[in-house]
């Protein structure tokens, strides 16, 4: 009689009862590929590339070069945790790239690259505005009725970035057509902002509008009577001021509609579409609960939290508004807050949380214990979206990772590749992991590891002898295992061939498990009484 047949090997289990699993789903599986339905081992991250010129093991990495696929530029990399976004410029040429995570928000772009290691430069992403007030003083007198003259200056990057205006006005009243001698300007703030220009604007009652762009070093200018664009960067109550991000922003993340969104706190902020480096206060929102991790999904902006989570949705930055998700499950670890596409996950005390699409539960709840994800040291779960699964590498002592289906989470598959940090790639689809000794490694390309499938338990009606097993794969060697009653009776026989083969007897037992281990494609197992059950 035939007593345990396998032919499905989908992924592992070990918060159900192992004789109530379903078919295809085992107590452990390890480095296993499901894509084809069958048994075999999932490749190996492949080396693409070593970063160089380093002191220290690092944490985040990131490639610029966006436009176009490789694997070695050119890659920007930090030992801090960094959130790194691009511009949504419609025309980009210098590649401008926004990140946070050091002492404050800062920006690069190709020019700044150098050789490695990338960048070699970068400026802090705000642009302070001018410190004080300008002094002027009627130049020639004009034939006009009189008017109120109100100046202000900001300054600007070679960029054409430009910071908010200076709270402190000059005014004047002049007769119109006059021109004004403007002197006392500022100087340039010390720091890394990039600043290289400085324009000046005036106001007799409506719109300030431009007077004059010049080099930012000078400290004298002159109204001669030109007009120009109207000021966008404050200056009225219908124009938030473009202040300088915070220093401690963090979570930098694209949004849409030309909105970047980032969070410090309990505070989510969001800055001028289009204008990075502009956050206006009114812009900001504030949370019951300390923001830990941030994803995005379609026009949905998660805050996983040290509470409830929360959805930021809407159109512009003044209408963005956060609703609570009634769901208790706080976030513990920042770098496992991952978009999926459908929704997003992160880790929470009690198993990988999810929310979309799909509804809000844990896509671990039934397969792993409480205990079980615990063990894994979920603060140090670094998340990727690889496909339709959410990829978790952690770090219990040894760097490792798992894998779980975020649209049918039927089971855990075991990964023993560990990361540092992650990279994916839009244009080449690849998922980069940053490993030991600052390796750059392509997920899924290498060469095809070993995998294990050790099934759940098989409940014969009667207690017997099995004497025959056999296994049917397209590529051997395959090793097979068999447990009877919870002991190993017959340890990693190396099988050689699809013909059957006896097993040891000398005892009785009702409740069988298999394992197989080996590169495969395998794909199928049978263990029976007599050779001459075997199909």
């Amino acid at each position: 009689m035939l007593i345990l047949a396998l032919n499905q090997f989908r992924a592992g289990n070990t918060a159900t009862n192992p004789k109530l699993l379903p078919a295809g789903i085992g107590v452990s599986a390890s480095n296993l590929d499901t894509m084809q339905g069958d048994f075999r081992g999932r490749r190996t991250a492949s080396l693409a590339h070593t970063l160089t010129g380093l002191g220290s093991q690092q944490a985040s990495i990131y490639r610029m070069g966006r436009d176009a696929p490789s694997d070695t530029a050119y890659w920007l990399s930090s030992s801090n945790d960094l959130d790194y976004a691009r511009s949504m410029l419609a025309s980009d040429p210098t590649e401008r790239t926004y990140y946070t995570g050091e002492s404050k928000p800062r920006y690069t772009d190709n020019t700044y690259l150098g050789s490695p290691p990338y960048p070699t430069g970068a400026v802090d992403l705000g642009i302070p505005a001018p410190s004080a007030a300008m002094s002027v003083a009627l130049n020639v007198a004009g034939s006009g009725p009189n008017e109120d003259r109100v100046y202000l200056d900001t300054f600007l990057r070679a960029n054409l970035d430009e910071g908010a205006p200076n709270v402190s006005s000059a005014t004047i009243t002049v007769t119109g057509g006059s021109t004004v001698n403007i002197s006392g300007l500022a100087a340039v703030p010390g720091g890394a902002h990039g600043i290289t220009k400085r324009r000046i604007y005036v106001s007799t009652g409506g719109d300030f509008r431009l007077v004059v762009e010049q080099n930012a070093a000078l400290t004298t200018a002159a109204d001669s009577g030109s007009r120009g664009a109207i000021l966008q960067t404050g200056g009225a109550t219908t124009k938030p001021a473009w202040l300088m991000p915070p220093d401690d922003l963090k979570g930098l993340i694209e949004l849409w509609n030309g909105m970047h969104g980032a969070f410090a706190g309990k505070a989510f902020q969001i800055c001028v579409p289009f204008n990075p480096h502009a956050w206006p206060v009114e812009y900001l929102r504030i949370v019951p609960d300390t923001i830990v991790g941030t994803a995005t999904f379609g026009e949905n902006w998660l805050l996983a939290t040290t509470g409830l989570p929360r959805l930021v949705t809407g159109s512009a930055p003044a209408g963005m508004a956060a609703r609570p998700i009634n769901f208790k499950q706080a976030c513990v670890s920042k770098r496992s807050v991952k978009g999926v596409g459908h929704g997003a996950c992160w880790a929470s005390n009690n198993g990988l949380a999810y929310t979309g699409q799909l509804g809000t539960y844990l896509l671990t709840e039934r397969l792993l214990t409480r205990a079980q994800w615990q063990a894994l040291v979920p603060s140090t779960i670094i998340g990727a979206a690889w496909g339709e699964w959410y990829v978790g590498f952690y770090n219990d002592g040894t760097r490792k990772a798992f894998m779980v289906n975020t649209v049918k989470p039927e089971g855990i598959i075991w990964l023993n590749q560990g990361a540092y940090g992650v990279f994916e790639d839009s244009i080449s689809e690849t998922l980069f992991i940053l490993d030991a000794g600052n390796t750059i490694k392509k997920f899924d390309y290498g060469s095809v590891a070993a995998a294990t499938f050790k099934s759940g338990v098989t409940r014969h009606p009667y207690a017997t002898n099995p004497g025959a097993a056999r296994v049917i794969a397209t590529t051997y060697p395959v090793t097979f295992s068999l447990w009877a009653d919870g002991d190993l009776k017959v340890n990693a026989v190396s099988v050689t061939d699809d013909q059957g083969f006896r097993l040891p007897g000398g005892y009785e037992a009702e409740e069988f498990q298999a394992q197989i281990e080996g590169v495969g494609p395998a794909e199928a197992l049978f263990v029976a009484e007599e050779m001459a059950d075997l199909p």
